[in-house]
């Protein structure tokens, strides 16, 4: 027996076109269900599934034309061929505007309408061959993004451990200003992604400090204005050293312009206000307060509630006001009670 090579549905209201369009498309290896109405076309459709459809444009009840508009819109992939008669030529070659493949004429030239339904059958298996590979693209996709996040993750783990290696005195602190950011861009309301992006960008801030001499970082008097200058440029560069690896440009500009101030007279790019990236704002603030609370080589921690007072002193100057107060609420609420040697999510 030979393979059949696919499923004809064939409307015609007069049992004897039935009779002759199903023989001839059967001879030719097609399997074919014939049915006299739309209704009955419908329901035959719901319970089995179809290639082509040959519909009669005039018929009782619901027409061809209202026909295929229905099979159309529930079953896009059914390639759809009208039969007409001479004087609904017009008709059929309008509905091909409507989505039909093709028509064919009463009476029928059998050859003919083989070669449609050939033809029909022809774009059926190109146009589930494309869905195939489009598919087949798409999982190829995800599955090199999802390669390519645990890389980036192994990669981000790597700068936060050589931070921790580099800077001891002040180890678990990229983890704990990205936790921290991470509920304040929340309580912000900004979207999934955006805090996605900042819990990113505060993880990955300090990484231009692996540029800065350990000298300077483990310096235990005051640094002087030229010091002060070469770290600055150094941490500068944190976007510069994450660029290659990381493809986004709103998670770079957070880490570049942390250290703007609110005032303008920050670096590198004196920004003023919110021409800062918001999410640099809010690593600006949580970096501060776990750097006064930790404390450096040169400088005693000291308390939460010193921290808090040191923020709101700075609103307005270094800090956004904004993002100041809901650190503040924050840390009554949720901070005091987190424990900061909570690990990466």
């Amino acid at each position: 027996m030979n393979k059949c090579r696919g499923r004809v549905l064939i409307v015609d209201d007069e049992v004897y076109i039935q009779e002759i369009l199903k023989a001839t498309l059967e001879e030719a290896g097609y399997a074919c269900v014939t049915v006299g109405n739309a209704v009955e076309a419908l329901a035959t459709l719901t319970a089995h599934p179809f290639d082509v459809a040959l519909t009669d444009i005039r018929m009782p009840g619901k027409q061809g034309t209202e026909l295929l508009h229905d099979i159309k819109s529930a079953y896009p992939e059914i390639i759809v061929v009208m039969i007409t008669a001479i004087d609904s030529a017009g008709t059929a070659i309008e509905s091909m505007r409507s989505g039909a493949y093709d028509y064919i004429m009463k009476p029928f030239n059998l050859d003919e309408v083989l070669i449609s339904v050939n033809r029909a059958m022809d774009k059926r298996l190109l146009e589930n061959s494309n869905r195939d590979y489009q598919k087949y693209l798409q999982q190829v996709a995800e599955e090199r993004a999802a390669e390519t996040r645990r890389l980036f993750y192994s990669m981000t783990q790597v700068f936060v451990h050589l931070l921790d290696l580099k800077l001891p005195f002040n180890e678990g602190h990229c983890v704990r200003v990205a936790e921290k950011s991470r509920y304040v861009a929340r309580e912000l309301r900004m979207t999934d992604d955006g805090i996605r992006k900042v819990y990113l960008a505060a993880l990955l801030h300090d990484v231009g400090m692996i540029l800065v001499e350990d000298m300077l970082l483990n310096k235990e008097s005051p640094l002087t204005s030229d010091e002060q200058r070469h770290i600055q440029e150094r941490s500068s560069l944190a976007d510069e050293v994450l660029r290659p690896v990381l493809n986004d440009e709103e998670v770079l500009k957070s880490i570049r312009h942390n250290r703007e101030r609110y005032d303008g007279t920050g670096y590198p790019g004196r920004l003023k206000g919110n021409l800062i990236p918001l999410g640099a704002r809010v690593i600006a603030v949580v970096e501060a307060f776990d750097a006064i609370t930790i404390g450096r080589p040169y400088r005693l921690p000291r308390s939460p509630q010193d921290a808090l007072r040191e923020l709101n002193r700075c609103a307005q100057t270094q800090f956004d006001p904004q993002v100041v107060t809901v650190f503040a609420d924050l840390y009554e609420r949720v901070f005091q009670n987190m424990n900061s040697s909570a690990g990466l999510p």
